[in-house]
């Protein structure tokens, strides 16, 4: 009898020996396989990439793709008025219309215009940091929000700064045509230093 409980109980521990290696090796095949393991931290390095691709980076460049910062823009206010800079809301001194999606107008600073755009405020349509073309004749490059992007139901006003080529800031009109929204004449300024009115592009 002894030596039948010995060798049942010797068969029960080779059993179960048998299933904690099992476990033991399906949990390693798992982590390593797309859960919490290998592919996780190689995905954290592109993850950190693409974040930090969304900071704006204020520059003259043409075609230097404007985007929106992970914790969004900041009131306009508060944003220093230089060529790719932008904010929420309208300049100082304009007032808004529901009528046009979008608008440009000098800034205060010579050679430096303010491009509005009306949509969401979480996705909003910036201008890219400078406009292409000479003299009394300029084109404005409109970037729109990622297509997959996630955006709030509101309609507000964004207003990037946009710098213009040498000589087209002469106190004379310029032309300005705003992506495929049209063109508008932009009048000068009325006083150096002083915002110029905002000439809003019809609506479609």
């Amino acid at each position: 009898m002894r030596r039948a409980r010995y060798g049942t109980t010797t068969a029960l521990v080779g059993v179960g020996a048998l299933v904690v290696a099992f476990l033991a090796s399906a949990c390693a095949d798992s982590s390593g396989a797309g859960g919490t393991g290998g592919d996780e931290a190689e995905a954290t390095p592109s993850a950190t990439a693409s974040t930090s691709a969304l900071s704006p980076s204020p520059s003259g460049e043409p075609g230097a793709s404007p985007s929106v910062p992970p914790g969004g823009l900041p009131e306009l206010a508060e944003v220093e008025i230089v060529a790719g800079a932008a904010g929420r809301g309208l300049p100082d001194g304009v007032e808004g219309t529901m009528d046009s999606p979008a608008g440009v107008g000098w800034s205060p600073e010579a050679g430096l215009l303010y491009v509005v755009t009306f949509g969401s405020s979480s996705c909003p349509t910036l201008a890219e940091s400078a406009a292409k073309g000479d003299g009394d004749e300029l084109t404005v490059v409109l970037v729109p929000p990622p297509a997959d992007a996630i955006c709030t139901m509101d309609y507000a006003p964004t207003t990037t700064v946009v710098a213009v080529p040498d000589g087209a800031d002469a106190g004379s009109p310029v032309t300005v045509t705003l992506g495929d929204l049209g063109a508008v004449e932009v009048e000068p300024r009325a006083k150096e230093g002083q915002a110029g009115a905002v000439a809003w592009a019809a609506a479609s």
